[in-house]
């Protein structure tokens, strides 16, 4: 290992634990001793990134490819700064040109599969999603089938998922987004106890995780169970009280038992109209 790779790894110890100060003086080192390496102005371009500096973070990628364009990792990780800032149909272009160089390279597949995702074009990412099944080595396997059950659930293919959401729970046991996404498919299925269990069960293992409450929460709402929702939430609202989305949660559980009330109101007030019609009718008939 060179002087120069000492520096650049050195540099990536710094901004993984955070220290980006030190990273980018540990690169400004490394670029005067290789002004013209591209590696370089990548790892710039990775530190900026990492520090929401987006604007340098592009500057540096533009001068990374200028040196070496042809090259998947540039690019993928420049498609990669692009999708964090929402220029997702950029994005795409870069990971089909970083494919179309490197056709196997799996990080650029991967990143594609997202990016289609996102963009709604989920027959497009689950062919990519299921190719990535070949790279069983890669750091985003264990993620697979739980990607391929969000492109269902978007599809409307609810079994689908379901068997895509329970396939990863196989393989990353106690994952909670996962089984709050197999809760989420049980709710759209009408299947409101098994939705409940599910939310019930999360909370079981990870009573922290705030979303399987509000999921709760809607269950029990959606059953008509406006008091069992509330206590849900105000449960909620202990563990985490700065947490707006349950108290947006609340709001809204509370506005539908206001409607509630105010359509048995109407209802009564229909019925006391019927009734007394039907006690006038009787008594210009006598």
């Amino acid at each position: 290992m060179n002087k120069l790779d000492r520096l650049l790894n050195k540099a990536d110890q710094f901004k993984e634990s955070g220290k980006f100060i030190e990273a980018l003086s540990t690169l400004s080192k490394a670029n005067k001793l290789s002004p013209n390496d591209p590696y370089v102005y990548l790892s710039y371009a990775v530190t900026f990134d990492m520090m929401e500096q987006f604007k340098n973070s592009i500057k540096y990628y533009t001068m990374a490819l200028s040196l070496k364009g042809d090259d998947p990792k540039i690019l993928t990780q420049y498609g990669i700064t692009l999708c964090r800032i929402n220029r997702i149909d950029e994005a795409i272009n870069i990971f089909i040109k970083s494919i179309s160089i490197n056709p196997d390279y799996s990080l650029a597949i991967w990143h594609l599969a997202i990016a289609y995702k996102v963009s709604g074009l989920y027959e497009e990412a689950i062919k990519l999603f299921e190719q990535c099944m070949a790279y069983e080595y890669d750091q985003y396997f264990d993620e697979i089938h739980y990607q391929l059950g969000l492109c269902y659930f978007d599809m409307g293919w609810t079994l689908e998922a379901i068997r895509q959401f329970n396939s990863h729970t196989e393989i990353v046991p106690e994952d909670s987004w996962a089984y709050l996404s197999l809760g989420n498919c049980y709710f759209d299925l009408g299947w409101l106890d098994e939705a409940i269990e599910k939310y019930k069960e999360i909370i079981g293992f990870d009573p922290e995780f705030i979303p399987s409450y509000n999921s709760l929460a809607f269950s029990f709402a959606e059953k008509g169970w406006y008091t069992e929702a509330l206590d849900v939430l105000r449960e909620a609202q202990k563990i985490a009280p700065e947490d707006q989305t349950v108290r947006d949660n609340m709001d809204y559980i509370e506005s539908m038992i206001d409607e509630d009330k105010n359509k048995l109101l109407a209802l009564f007030l229909i019925l006391l109209n019927y009734k007394k019609n039907i006690s006038n009718n009787n008594s210009s008939k006598n």
